[in-house]
């Protein structure tokens, strides 16, 4: 190890001062990575321990250039000079990149974020990392003390084999090395500092080697190179800037300074941004927060979305030649010029602008009410116009707070007619070094210095905003006609989607109470119990009769009413459970799941009680009457019945024909008052036309204006003229389709409504569905790596302890304890197998009893804690099925959690779960509460559960799986309990 002494005139301190806070010390200490040539740069901030890593892949540093450039300000600007410094490395792969640092002041911003930094970086020189890397560690503190001289501070320097990070032990031992310097300038320093400076070092535990081992690239390890700081304890302010906003819909101060460093709305393959920054925010145990990154900012799929896209060039004299694409039609060129220009050339130089806007009222929107309301959510935090000067964001500018074009200004003035908000938009404005070299920077970071390159460039900018609102997004405008024509039809088709959402729900609402309550009848046996007890009293009733003392004709007549009676009554409560669908109506698959549901209960009920209990009623007649010697007409028995059935339903048409007659001249009174309306406008427009006209030429307006206010006659007349032509077109539309239908030529207009909501809702949730599973895919396979890795080395673990353990008694029981404990973990890694295919290429003899020990392992507490026992079948343990352990095991594992969920909130005494196999079928039951008939099929959608703080996914996925293997998931009709069923589909599967 060896001191570094700092040199008095080679540390300014005073350049801390230039950092504004710690957004903007993370600014640039992003534009340093950018400068070294990184495409990364990764940033993970633990707040638990007060600890922030920031890391890149750039070119990295020598020991040399660590200490000759990293710990002198303002070598940049000193190269060939006296100092004799060679010029910093470039990576010639990536193309020659502007220095954004040039003031040397993005090191001392670490000095900002916390007082002590661990530094380690490694070299990439003529395309291959250095064999080693080099640490050092600083507290800034020291560089503060009074009466202490620069060149009496050491740093610690050493190097490093880049075969591995150093750990816990070597850091130490450069902290000792700085705290031995401090020690010796003990007698010299105010002692509070002292021992303020002291105890913090003292505190000082980082271990590069531990924390890679959770952090993924980029490294310094391997073929890895770059620069990486570890600085702690962080100042309290970084949770500030980052948690803090001053209300929901506004951007945090860290999101304003640092969101968007670099363009990933507008990029291109061609057009990449030259870094990537990204900040992890870990906030507690679980997965951490990304605040910066791609998902963090706009992307390229949402800037796409939006209704209308602009993009063009403002060439050396201010004019804009581009694209407009109004409502995601095909660009249409456009070109402005700029008045002030005069000829002449512009300081600013030439640039590019792109931007997106979305329309203000969702109605007016191309975009979906889902994707709309998150897109609106992001707008009102990060909305605005962004600018960048080679690849990098300048700020402020896309603070929508800093209104540098006075867009939000002038819309206060009148929405309507200013049209653009920071808040409605996304876009970049693309500068460079070489073009805009009279568009510089103020220190701070505060913008553009107002000379006259940044008052043209300011005056292009508004001068093209208020007239492309003028032009494209006013009634009047130049080409608003296709922005006015489709905003019309969206307004228009909004409304009619809000009038027949709001018939459909109530529909929906009546018809789902209807279900509920007719389940809620099967599942408490009403219509057996009332069956029964209308059975028992039709019985009294005719034993009442048979005892009397009638005559028998008497008799006769009061059973064949009673009979009537008794049916009647049956009717009724058949009559009690009916539930219509509505018309015109499109269902979710939830619904229409029950919907198929209640019918196979319907007709369940129809075959197994009230048909059985009409024959039962008819029996029971018949035999008293037989018993007791009573006759009955059996023709009069036959007739009677006939008509009774017949006059019910002649009820009922004759009801249906007179709501439909009234309909009928409803509409006809509504139809010829429509048209007589519309009949009389027009009339009366025609006589005020031709009385102004009259009126015109009678007040001898000069000839020249006549064509012009015929014109204006004409518009007015013809615009009421299509108003009313178009409603009349769409009435006899409409009595058309009605017509055609009568004709058997047509359709049923609720048909087709019915299935259009249908195929939309299904298309709805299959997007859904997939974006969720997409994103769970993306989660699993991280966690699944990351495991791996650890479990990996574990395995090692075991096995080098192993001997160890063999050679001491003592230690045998540890290790199988760890051992036993470690497997069964190891257990439930396999589960997230059928998500990654890698771990199973081929198809393998699956055998039952391996299910069975498999998830009796994993199980095992479960099954112990809630009395539940775990039975197969002597089949299903001697049965054997091709197919991917991966597919199959986690859908018995699905299958037993349910089962196991379900018993142990049961009351039974005896718990089974139970595999077995039928006919090449494998069966998993369990002899719990059951599935109610109406979720047969809905508990295999996505998202459907019953099951208190449930996802609903398993067995929608175990589903998926099975049938990419020719494999059905069935649930089984069962009296008791539940049966999935395993079903092949096809020969090679059985």
């Amino acid at each position: 190890m060896a001191n570094f002494k700092v040199r008095a005139r080679t540390i300014d301190m005073l350049g801390r001062q230039q950092i504004a806070g710690i957004p903007t010390a993370l600014s640039e200490l992003f534009k340093n990575a950018h400068d070294a040539y990184a495409q990364r740069v990764e940033v993970d901030y633990f707040r638990d321990d007060k600890l922030l890593v920031l890391r890149d892949d750039g070119l990295g540093m020598t020991r040399d250039d660590f200490e000759q450039r990293w710990l002198t300000l303002g070598t940049d600007s000193k190269v060939n000079s006296s100092a004799g410094l060679a010029p910093p490395p470039v990576d010639l792969n990536q193309g020659i990149r502007p220095i954004l640092g040039e003031k040397g002041i993005g090191r001392l911003a670490i000095a900002v974020i916390g007082p002590q930094v661990l530094i380690l970086t490694r070299a990439k020189r003529d395309k291959r990392p250095q064999t080693t890397l080099t640490a050092a560690y600083i507290h800034w503190g020291v560089f503060e003390l009074p009466g202490v001289d620069l060149n009496e501070i050491a740093v610690p320097i050493e190097e490093f084999d880049a075969t591995d990070l150093p750990d816990e032990d070597q850091v130490n031992s450069l902290v000792k090395a700085a705290m031995s310097s401090l020690d010796a300038m003990k007698d010299r320093i105010d002692q509070e500092q002292f021992q303020k400076i002291y105890s913090e070092m003292s505190a000082f535990s980082v271990s590069p080697s531990e924390i890679s081992t959770y952090l993924t690239d980029p490294s310094l390890v391997g073929d890895g190179c770059g620069t990486h700081f570890y600085i702690s304890p962080t100042d309290n302010l970084i949770e500030s800037d980052i948690d803090n906003r001053d209300a929901e819909y506004k951007a945090t101060r860290f999101e304003k300074h640092l969101i968007g460093f670099t363009n990933t709305m507008t990029v291109t393959e061609d057009s990449k941004p030259p870094i990537v920054a990204r900040f992890r925010d870990y906030v507690d145990e679980g997965a951490p927060i990304e605040r910066l990154g791609e998902n963090a900012f706009f992307t390229k799929r949402e800037f796409s979305e939006v209704d209308h896209h602009i993009s063009g060039r403002f060439d050396e004299f201010g004019q804009f030649r581009g694209k407009v694409a109004v409502y995601q039609t095909s660009p249409e060129d456009y070109v402005l010029n700029w008045a002030e220009g005069d000829g002449y050339q512009t300081k600013c130089g030439p640039f590019d602008i792109t931007f997106a806007v979305l329309q203000g009222n969702i109605r007016d929107s191309l975009v979906a009410p889902q994707e709309y309301a998150l897109l609106t959510k992001k707008l009102q935090k990060h909305g605005g116009l962004y600018i960048y000067k080679d690849g990098i964001r300048v700020q402020p500018y896309g603070d929508s707070d800093y209104d540098f074009l006075d867009i939000e200004k002038r819309r206060t003035l009148g929405a309507a007619y200013y049209y653009y908000s920071y808040r409605r938009m996304m876009g970049v404005i693309e500068l460079n070094g070489h073009d805009n070299f009279e568009l510089t920077e103020k220190a701070g970071r505060e913008g553009f210095r107002e000379n006259r390159a940044y008052r043209q460039f300011r005056s292009i900018l508004m001068n093209f905003f208020l007239q492309s609102a003028a032009d494209f997004f006013r009634e009047d405008g130049r080409y608003a006609e296709g922005w006015e024509a489709t905003r019309a039809d969206l307004q228009r088709n909004a409304e009619l989607r809000a009038k027949k959402a709001k018939q459909s729900s109530s529909k929906k609402r009546a018809f789902q109470a209807g279900l509920t309550q007719f389940f809620d009848k099967i599942e408490n046996r009403t219509p057996e119990v009332s069956v029964n007890v209308q059975l028992e009293t039709l019985t009294q009733k005719v034993n009442e009769v048979l005892r009397s003392r009638r005559d028998e004709s008497s008799k006769a007549l009061a059973l064949m009413r009673i009979e009537k009676e008794g049916k009647d009554a049956i009717q009724a409560l058949q009559g009690d459970l009916l539930v219509q669908k509505p018309r015109g109506v499109g269902l979710s698959r939830t619904i229409n799941n029950e919907w198929l549901a209640y019918q196979e209960q319907n007709k369940r009920l129809e075959e197994r009680i009230f048909a059985p209990a009409a024959n039962q009623i008819a029996d029971i007649i018949s035999k008293g009457a037989e018993q007791y010697a009573v006759k009955i007409d059996q023709t009069a028995r036959f007739l009677g019945g006939i008509r009774a059935f017949i006059g019910v339903h002649r009820d009922l048409i004759k009801q249906v024909r007179n709501d439909a007659d009234a309909d009928l001249r409803k509409l006809n009174e509504i139809g010829r008052k429509r048209l007589a309306d519309g009949f009389r406008k027009i009339q009366k427009a025609s006589d005020e036309c031709l009385t102004e006209a009259s009126t015109i030429v009678s007040d001898k307006i000069r000839t020249d204006k006549l064509a012009e206010e015929r014109n204006r006659l004409e518009v007015e007349f013809g615009l009421l003229f299509e108003k009313e032509q178009s409603g009349i077109i769409s009435f006899r539309s409409q009595i058309g389709l009605l017509i055609s239908y009568l004709d058997g030529d047509g359709f049923d207009a609720n048909d087709l409504t019915e299935a259009l909501e249908e195929e939309l809702d299904a298309l709805r949730e299959q997007r859904s569905s997939e974006l969720e599973l997409a994103q769970i895919g993306l989660a699993i396979s991280v966690v699944n790596h990351e495991f791996e890795k650890t479990v990996r080395a574990l395995r090692e673990g075991f096995r080098r302890m192993k001997a160890w353990a063999e050679a001491n008694p003592a230690a045998t029981e540890l290790y199988t304890s760890m051992r036993t404990a470690f497997d069964h973990l190891d257990g439930y890694l396999e589960l997230f197998t059928p998500f990654d295919r890698r771990y199973n290429k081929e198809k393998s003899n699956i055998l039952g009893k391996d299910v069975l020990d498999f998830l009796s392992a994993i199980f095992e507490d479960q099954l112990q804690k809630n009395s539940i026992e775990l039975i197969s079948t002597a089949t299903f343990r001697e049965h054997r099925w091709l197919g991917y352990t991966s597919t199959f095991y986690p859908v018995f594992v699905n299958l037993v959690d349910n089962a196991i969920f379900w018993l142990s909130n049961s009351n039974n005494h005896s718990k089974k779960i139970t595999l077995d196999v039928k006919d090449g079928n494998l069966l998993v039951s369990d002899n719990g509460p059951g599935i109610s008939p109406r979720d047969r099929e809905n508990i295999f959608i996505l998202n459907f559960t019953r099951k208190p703080g449930g996802r609903g996914m398993g067995l929608y996925i175990s589903r998926q799986s099975l049938a990419k293997e020719d494999y059905q998931l069935v649930l089984d009709e069962t009296d008791i309990g539940t049966t999935f069923r395993l079903q092949p589909v096809s020969e090679k599967n059985t």
